[in-house]
């Protein structure tokens, strides 16, 4: 009925599956083993790391080459000034962005210029100094607006 071609064939998919099956349980073997304390116990909320929440509140786009904030920056950054008189313990950290084509060092300059300037306009809205964190500069690569590469981001924490 079935020829010897077959069977061996027929062996080999059942193998392959009886192993993915196998390997599939020890994954879940061991997903629930560091769910699970040394001591048995399940670990509760506490003993697990929590995530810390980063949330874009503030974009702003920077004409090219210039670090000068541009006329609608105190707008677009509204909504970071309002968190951090709302809530004094978030911090706000502002990272500058830069494109991978030229100079890298000029670019990372540039957009470290751009961080700074979005800093010392909230600065001088009253958002404390230890409020803010500077992030390194940041290469946005490709994608289809440029103008990506030409921004700072504030996010909340």
């Amino acid at each position: 009925m079935f020829e010897e071609e077959d069977k061996e064939t027929g062996y080999a998919v059942f193998i392959a599956i009886t192993l993915a099956i196998v390997v599939s349980l020890a994954v879940i073997a061991i997903a629930i083993g560091s769910a699970i304390g040394p001591a048995g116990r399940t670990s509760g909320p506490a003993a697990m790391p929590v995530p810390s929440v980063v949330q874009v509140i503030g974009r702003v786009y920077f004409e090219l080459g210039k670090a000068e904030l541009p006329q609608d920056a105190m707008i677009l950054l509204r909504p970071a000034m309002r968190l951090v008189h709302a809530r004094p313990a978030s911090k706000l950290v502002i990272s500058g962005y830069h494109d991978a084509s030229g100079d890298v060092a000029s670019n990372a300059e540039l957009a470290k210029r751009r961080a700074f300037a979005v800093r010392d306009a909230l600065l001088a809205v009253g958002v404390g100094e230890k409020q803010i964190e500077l992030a390194r500069p940041i290469v946005a690569m490709g994608g289809d607006d440029p103008n990506e590469a030409r921004r700072v981001d504030v996010t909340a924490r």
